[in-house]
């Protein structure tokens, strides 16, 4: 047993028995390319792997199909979240261990993903040929709506190229003053490639509406004002004590607290992307669905 699965079972307070997820089999049930979103962060600790796995499975709740990708291979940790044990990695793939097919685990009816891998140091960066090739692979699977990439925390050449490669950036911080410095140096640096990249801001963690639209507004002013950018506020989520319980159980929080007011700010956004109502009853769509659509 390696260190690396120790660890999780450290993490999960017992030796698990690995779940058996069937590998996806091709198919071809989407015409159209899927929209491509890379959600990232500027600082670690603000909730970016856990945000996207619960967000995936909301905006499978539109009937839409979502691949969730881990590009922060050495540290990710996607299928720890989710309480599932890959038989392959994106990294396994990209050495030509496995097909993409084999590499791909579904973990719902309408979510799969594809786990970065373990590595024994955390500063893998990929080739820019080994990008391309993940973009190229991955773009060609007509299976799916939407195609996710979690990436790592901060600035790389890594996660600048998968911020640079999608059809939309979903940019998460705090309300912390360093998680928002943090954005802004990440979109400033991402806003010098190009300015016409599609970045838009979700606030996670807070406390109150107002919270989540100050400091939105405080990001989107300043890169108005220094970036000549026009970064959008997509929504926030709320601070409660069911994210924590969840990420224990290893269960998206979605799925086993679909009343708390996380989850129902995570449907709003999932609903805001996929221009979808969500599908679930205990959530009320009232004032939080006029809200979005100001």
């Amino acid at each position: 047993m390696d260190q690396a699965q120790r660890l999780r079972e450290m993490v999960s307070g017992k030796v698990k028995k690995r779940k058996k997820v069937p590998v996806l089999k091709k198919e071809n049930n989407t015409a159209n390319r899927p929209e491509i979103i890379t959600i990232t962060s500027g600082k670690g600790g603000v909730g970016k792997s856990n945000t996207c796995v619960n967000l995936a499975f909301a905006m499978a709740s539109t009937s839409k199909r979502v691949l969730i990708i881990d590009v922060d291979i050495g540290l990710g940790n996607t299928d720890l979240l989710l309480g599932v044990y890959p038989s392959y990695s994106l990294l396994e793939y990209l050495k030509g261990k496995c097909s993409l097919e084999q590499a791909i685990m579904r973990v719902s009816e309408k979510v799969d993903i594809i786990a970065g891998g373990e590595l024994a140091k955390d500063d893998f960066l990929l080739s820019s040929k080994e990008r391309d090739v993940i973009s190229t692979d991955i773009t060609e699977l007509k299976l799916y709506d939407y195609i996710i990439f979690d990436t790592g925390a901060g600035i790389s050449s890594n996660i600048s190229y998968f911020c640079q490669s999608a059809d939309r950036v979903l940019v998460l911080t705090t309300p912390e003053p360093t998680a928002i410095t943090d954005a802004y140096a990440l979109m400033k640096s991402l806003y010098r490639k190009s300015k016409d990249l599609e970045i838009q801001i979700i606030v996670n963690k807070v406390i109150s509406v107002q919270e989540g639209y100050e400091t939105a507004n405080k990001l989107i002013t300043v890169s108005q004002k220094f970036l000549l950018a026009k970064p959008t506020y997509l929504g926030y989520i709320f601070e409660d004590s069911s994210v924590t319980k969840a990420v224990r159980k290893q269960v998206p929080y979605i799925k086993e607290y679909p009343a708390s007011s996380s989850s129902k700010s995570v449907y709003q956004l999932a609903a805001s992307i996929t221009g979808s109502k969500v599908i679930n009853s205990k959530t009320p769509l009232g004032f939080l669905s006029a809200l979005f659509k100001r």
